[in-house]
């Protein structure tokens, strides 16, 4: 048997106390924003509420909170098996493990936690607040190789055995279709109007928009296409205020009096952009500039550390 060293007992140790902080986050915007608003989240979250209120529609409200994590537990269960059979690996375990704490602190909040804790006043600051809490759950499950089960996981087992299918449209129509069934549930149960709906949706939209500027940072890459007839002076210029190279690419003139130019294709900073506009307004002010937004360098891992501004 391989000995484990250090840096691996360390690292197993901070990927589950990550996980366990995810899982924690998960229940506390479920709990504390969510329900009390009767807002229905995607995915077995949402599930798991509609069928909590049909339930209690005949034992009484009181028992509302059992019966939601039981089902939260229940529905995530069979999932479990699935990536257990699948999958199996860190993934796996991580997610089994989240779903265990996201539903025993379920348990524990309903039990412990004063009717104080739960926020209901106002349903725009419930959805705004719940939906950052669980981006952010969902960003550091994902950065540590976990999740908050549900559709994250079929996800990942259809990824598996058919990696050039496109899941996300799937599952986004699947949590919609699951926020609109348990809005209708609200609706006629509780009586509540038609904008849980909306309030519902704001809060799915809002967890992904989290999660995603999470994963692409506040200091993103932005590539810069600047057709210009200035290329040499305007590449030096580049190469002089930032640590970075560039790339020509040939342009083909299309009319015979046009003069010869070149597609200079730089990445800079988000923060360093302004700077980069600067230079190509001073040394050509009539080149043709393109700019898109740069999600992932490969070829460079400590892009964002190691290419400063002078």
């Amino acid at each position: 048997m391989k000995k484990l060293t250090g840096r691996q007992v360390y690292d197993f140790f901070i990927g589950y106390l990550v996980v366990t902080v995810a899982a924690l986050l998960n229940a506390v915007s479920l709990y504390c924003f969510v329900d009390p608003s009767y807002l229905i989240a995607g995915g077995i979250s949402g599930l798991s509420s509609a069928t909590a209120y049909i339930v209690c529609n005949f034992v009484g409200d009181s028992y509302f909170n059992l019966v939601k994590w039981i089902f939260y537990f229940a529905y995530n269960a069979p999932l479990l098996i699935c990536s257990l059979i699948y999958l199996r690996g860190d993934f796996t375990f991580k997610t089994i493990w989240s779903t265990l704490v996201c539903t025993g602190a379920g348990f524990l909040f309903s039990a412990y936690l004063p009717q104080s804790f739960q926020f209901a006043e106002s349903k725009i600051i419930a959805v705004l607040a719940g939906g950052i809490i669980v981006g952010l759950s969902m960003y550091i499950a994902s950065e540590f190789n976990g999740s908050n089960g549900g559709t994250e996981i079929i996800a990942k087992i259809v990824a598996k055995k058919k990696p050039e299918m496109d899941l996300s449209k799937v599952i986004l129509i699947a949590n919609f279709a699951i926020m609109i069934a348990g809005s209708i549930v609200v609706m006629i149960i509780k009586g509540e109007r038609l904008g849980v709906v909306i309030y519902s949706l704001i809060y799915i939209l809002s967890g992904s928009f989290v999660m995603g500027m999470f994963k692409r940072g506040f200091n993103h890459p932005q590539k810069f296409l600047i057709v210009t007839t200035k290329y040499e002076e305007m590449s030096e210029a580049i190469t002089t205020s930032f640590k970075r190279g560039l790339s020509y690419i040939q342009v083909e003139n299309t009319r015979a009096d046009s003069q010869d130019r070149k597609l200079v294709m730089v990445i800079v900073q988000y923060r360093q952009a302004p700077r980069l506009k600067a230079i190509i307004k001073k040394y050509d002010p009539e080149s043709f500039t393109i700019v898109k937004d740069v999600h992932d360098v490969f070829s460079r891992p400590l892009f964002n550390r190691s290419y400063k501004t002078k």
